[in-house]
């Protein structure tokens, strides 16, 4: 039952595809980052999904995950959709101090105390003419490299872009 299991908001139905799950033996880097299933924390090392268990935060935060998904969900869909609230949302996912990244930003920073954890910043990659970004979108300091080749991160914002 839902009621005994804090994280019960993040458990995907039908459950995550093992080959989908991270397996590495301790995480040590972790990314709250959208990836639209039920559970948006992933591993910035193998990027397979990250059982909330696994990093054993309460769920008081659990919901705060919950909600932050779902804000940024809608907005996404939007963004998605190419309808009329597509740049307005696109302006709302860019926007630093909008509420999806003070959010967002703020659950990695609870999250930040278990194991190092960053944000996924929203980025546009749809168009001939996307570059990549040379600032972090927070704080416009110098991004630096990733585990990942197309993916920078500011450490000081905790943010990968």
């Amino acid at each position: 039952m839902h009621t005994t299991d804090p994280y019960w908001k993040l458990r995907p139905a039908p459950p995550v595809p093992d080959d989908e799950l991270c397996d590495c033996s301790q995480v040590t880097q972790l990314v709250l980052c959208d990836r639209l299933s039920s559970n948006p924390l992933h591993c910035l090392v193998c990027w397979g999904e990250v059982a909330p268990e696994r990093i054993g935060f309460d769920g008081e935060l659990a919901d705060a995950i919950a909600v932050w998904r779902g804000l940024h969900r809608a907005l996404f869909g939007l963004w998605l959709d190419s309808g009329e609230y597509q740049l307005w949302a696109q302006e709302r996912l860019l926007d630093p101090s909008g509420t999806v990244n003070v959010c967002g930003r703020e659950i990695v920073g609870q999250l930040g105390r278990f194991t190092r954890t960053y944000y996924w910043w929203f980025r546009d990659t749809t168009g001939d003419d996307y570059v990549p970004p040379t600032a972090c979108p927070v704080c416009r300091g110098p991004l630096e490299p990733s585990p990942h080749a197309d993916v920078r991160k500011c450490e000081t914002c905790a943010v990968l872009v």
